[in-house]
């Protein structure tokens, strides 16, 4: 068998140049990979082969998560991709090569995060909020929530192209750096295009997708490489944890009852006036917001679970009639509370 190698900021990956292009080995693991093209003497990055989940830590596919919707059904090349409520998690996800990020689409949950020769990270994480981790990292994962996240995954050699071009150096001199619940308003952008584009389910244009990831790559190198200059990273702010869980707990407890701002900043001893700031930074959006999104959610989940009248789901879900809950149904998920639950049984 002819063998090309590939070595990339400590991922080994092997070709064989005499059949389809397959990724023969990576880290032991049986995967499908990237193909690449030979131009000259040089190595071209391609993206011929469909990026799949057996390329990530597969959680996508973990029995106890809801997987929404994923990339691999679309055949995206440059990245992987996957909308899933996620259960309580605990485990140890080996390197693997391509980097990955994880941006927070609801649902705040405490998530603890060890990278192999760091120190722990512990963050109640909410909406809009990214953790970043390199590929080369084993880390040690926990949270015991439900978190809606988007998970993507960068390909490698998308980002060694990237680095290369911008550095003139090869990815493992400008290797990514780990970041853990930040707020960036550019990459939160190309998070919410990826994620429109999974949840249209009509993108195939591999050119557009192609396109994402290498912005992607290209932020990812300017801004979170070793490569980068020294920048600040807004992370979360302004309320203790403790605080946090308990304001999250109330809101769950009282979705169906009276969540005035001054009744949420009494349960935590917070000014009424000052709440909505701090809460922003705490969870990417302020409390009307969350408060509704979550209210949304939880009437989703009765018309999915029950037989309950579709007045009763709007009541136990704190609007304040069926025509209040119809309307924010049409406003935010563009169908009616009746035509969502014959969708879901069908």
């Amino acid at each position: 068998m002819n063998e090309f190698r590939v070595i990339a900021a400590g991922c080994r990956e092997v070709f064989d140049l005499d059949g389809p292009g397959v990724l023969l080995q990576n880290h032991a693991q049986d995967w499908s990979g990237s193909l690449f093209s030979l131009r000259g003497n040089g190595v071209i990055p391609g993206s011929n082969q469909v990026f799949t989940v057996r390329q990530t830590h597969g959680r996508a596919f973990r029995p106890d998560n809801r997987l929404i919707v994923h990339s691999q059904d679309a055949g995206w090349r440059s990245l992987y991709a996957a909308i899933m409520e996620e259960a309580p998690f605990q485990a140890t996800e080996s390197a693997i090569c391509h980097p990955s990020l994880i941006y927070h689409l609801s649902r705040p949950t405490e998530v603890s995060r060890k990278i192999e020769g760091a120190r722990r990270e512990r963050a109640l994480i909410g909406p809009r909020c990214l953790t970043l981790t390199p590929g080369g990292a084993t880390t040690q994962w926990q949270h015991a929530g439900r978190p809606e996240i988007l998970q993507v995954y960068l390909r490698q050699s998308i980002y060694a192209a990237a680095v290369s071009e911008m550095y003139g150096c090869d990815a493992a001199a400008a290797e990514i750096v780990p970041r853990f619940a930040v707020l960036d308003p550019l990459l939160e952008q190309l998070c919410l295009s990826i994620a429109s584009a999974l949840r249209d389910g009509t993108v195939k244009d591999g050119l557009y997708t192609d396109t994402l990831a290498q912005m992607l790559a290209v932020h990812l190198a300017r801004e979170y490489s070793s490569r980068s200059r020294p920048a600040r990273v807004p992370s979360l702010q302004g309320m203790s944890g403790w605080k946090m869980r308990r304001l999250v707990g109330f809101i769950e407890d009282n979705l169906d009852g009276d969540l005035s701002l001054d009744a949420m900043a009494a349960e935590v001893s917070i000014s009424p006036l000052y709440l909505p700031r701090v809460f922003k930074a705490a969870f990417g959006q302020p409390p009307h917001q969350y408060v509704l999104r979550r209210r949304i959610d939880h009437a989703m989940e009765l018309l999915r679970n029950t037989d309950s009248p579709i007045v009763d789901v709007a009541l136990a879900s704190g609007f304040s009639s069926q025509s209040h809950l119809s309307n924010w149904f049409q406003h935010l998920l563009g169908v009616s509370p009746a035509a969502y639950r014959r969708k879901k049984l069908h």
